[in-house]
């Protein structure tokens, strides 16, 4: 049953067949895990949504109709319950912020291959600048540049024109291109004032020793 393809895993999982659930949610789960960890930045929660987009595909599945890959119908799913736990969280900004305080302090023995995918101190510097985006042009360049999706797909997946989709990534780029070379000029700018502190106080004890 591992060998058959996603559309036939629905058709028995229409049948009843929980077991065909079952290896339909282990093939896609680390798919959604890390989209939805992507955007949050903290492992449990993204863990949480995760199987609840999965209860609600299970709910959902006899909606599909097949006019889309199934893999572009979950992917909306997961979007849509990201985009209604963040409106949540609109109104519980201490859960959100607890959230964000946990991920600090993730134990690296934590981290799934995925997490590990990019050098450490790039990771951090690219998740700070994706933070300081604007969510529709974050999850697009997730969508096209991680997942490596189809403007087509991705049209499907945020019910939105292809031409949207297009101008959408257009900005999505250049807005990463800006905040990307602010961080780097602050970041200098910071280990340029360190340098000379520094400096300037090894010369003070230099002096006040001779």
């Amino acid at each position: 049953m591992d060998n058959q393809t996603d559309d036939q895993l629905i058709y028995q999982i229409r049948e009843g067949n929980q077991e065909a659930y079952r290896i339909l949610v282990d093939r896609h789960k680390n798919y959604i895990f890390t989209l939805l960890f992507r955007e949050l930045g903290h492992r449990e929660t993204a863990e949480d949504l995760a199987q609840e987009v999965f209860i609600k595909l299970y709910r959902y599945l006899p909606q599909f109709r097949g006019e889309s890959k199934f893999t572009t119908w979950m992917y909306r799913l997961a979007i849509n319950t990201l985009t209604d736990y963040r409106r949540s969280q609109q109104r519980k900004p201490l859960t959100s912020l607890i959230d964000s305080i946990k991920s600090w302090f993730k134990s690296p023995a934590e981290e799934e291959p995925e997490e590990r995918l990019l050098h450490k101190e790039e990771q951090l510097e690219v998740q700070r600048v994706l933070s300081k985006m604007k969510e529709n042009y974050r999850i697009i360049l997730e969508l096209y540049h991680m997942r490596q999706l189809s403007y087509q797909e991705i049209a499907d997946i945020l019910e939105v024109p292809i031409r949207t989709v297009e101008t959408r990534l257009y900005r999505a780029k250049q807005q990463f291109e800006r905040l990307w070379t602010e961080v780097q000029v602050h970041e200098k700018t910071i280990q340029a004032k360190v340098t000379t502190s520094t400096t300037s106080k090894k010369r003070l004890d230099k002096a006040s020793s001779s």
